[in-house]
């Protein structure tokens, strides 16, 4: 009965021996602790600065967690686009905030705001369109946020950081012309054979080769009235010297009977000639000679024509000069007459004008009666 239980003695103190050597052997916590050992809170976010975490012993150490990037990272914001828009922003690491974005210059919208780390990350907010922009909006914590730039109105926005350039100059509205004073002189009325002067800033004349005429000047231009007596009469008021430039704009009253014209007149010197536009006359349609051909301008057709006088009265006296003619193929008391496309057609028949003497609207009578009342303006 003893012997058995000795023998079972013994080898129960074997077992036991051994079981106490192997649990000397306990780790040291720089081998392998207690299974795999996680970074146990040793995450790194990239939106904040990372902790360390030394390795646990004495057990399994399970990994802190799956390692997050700062939570899920929206976009900095759906901008948007003035015209161009710029990012959301690039979310930076190690806690660094980025940039709010790269807006663009000139007309683009700023950036959607700046993207923050370490957290989830909201929506930049959406940048309104228009003149005004607004800022990308609000961003959620877990760092600094940094605004979409400064944005200015009108069109021009400034960048995240440095400032673009302006929309631009605004062009203008365009040259407005300017009307001619109102004339506040009163009537004026001159009698004789020739008299000269000047009215409300343009140059009159009457001129007759018989017997004395009267003319009446009017804030407006002037009012005539002729018999036979007169011969032959000219009563004419415009600019002097003149030029090839003047745009001439009248509306006349125009009662003649017989022979009569009324017309744009003038002289040059150098060589002298005596010129009319013709747009009415009275029972003779001038000048009697052969077309040379047509010019049309101001909605109108005009004949072309070159006549000679020899001997007659002009400004140098008398003596021989060349006419040049531009005849209206239908008659009309009112409209626009422009000067320059008359002169140029002459001058491409060969018609040459010299020096200008002046540019005047002309009622002309010759052994007839009639009458006119005109307004005339020249620019």
């Amino acid at each position: 009965m003893h012997l058995p239980s000795l023998r079972t003695f013994a080898l129960f103190v074997g077992f036991g021996a051994v079981a106490c050597s192997e649990a000397s052997n306990t780790n040291t916590g720089t081998g392998s602790v207690g299974g795999s050992a996680g970074l146990g809170g040793a995450q790194v976010d990239k939106g904040g600065a990372p902790t360390t975490v030394p390795g646990n012993s004495g057990g399994a150490v399970g990994k802190g967690g799956a390692v997050s990037t700062g939570g899920a990272v929206g976009k900095g914001g759906t901008s948007n686009t003035g015209t161009a828009v710029g990012t959301g922003g690039a979310v930076s690491t190690g806690g660094a905030v980025g940039k709010g974005g790269t807006s663009s210059t000139g007309s683009a919208v700023g950036t959607g705001g700046a993207v923050s780390t370490g957290g989830a990350v909201g929506k930049g907010g959406t940048s309104s369109t228009g003149t005004a922009v607004g800022t990308g909006g609000a961003v959620s914590t877990g760092g600094a946020v940094n605004t979409g730039g400064a944005v200015s109105t009108g069109g021009a926005v400034s960048t995240g950081g440095a400032a673009g350039g302006t929309g631009g100059a605004t062009g203008t509205g365009g040259a407005t012309s300017v009307a001619p004073p109102t004339c506040t002189e009163a009537d004026k009325q001159v009698c004789g054979t020739f008299s000269s002067a000047k009215h409300c800033g343009l140059t009159y004349e009457i001129w007759t080769d018989s017997s004395s005429a009267c003319m009446t000047n009017t804030a407006a231009g002037f009012k005539v009235s002729w018999t036979t007596a007169q011969g032959n009469i000219l009563a004419r008021k415009g600019v002097r010297p003149g030029s090839a430039s003047p745009v001439v704009t009248y509306s006349a009253n125009y009662q003649p009977n017989g022979n009569s014209y009324l017309a744009i007149y003038g002289w040059t010197t150098s060589p002298l000639i005596e010129y009319y536009i013709v747009d009415s006359w009275g029972t003779w349609r001038p000048p009697g000679t052969t077309s040379l051909g047509t010019v049309t301008v101001d909605g109108g057709t005009y004949d072309i024509y070159k006549s000679q006088r020899v001997n007659q009265p002009s400004i140098q006296g008398n003596t021989t000069f060349w006419q040049f003619w531009s005849v209206r193929t239908t008659k009309r008391t009112s409209g626009t007459i422009t000067v320059a496309p008359h002169f140029a057609a002459w001058a491409a028949y060969g018609l040459t004008m010299g020096a200008f003497y002046e540019v005047s609207l002309v009622v002309e009578g010759y052994q007839s009666a009639g009458s006119a009342d005109v307004t005339v303006s020249f620019k």
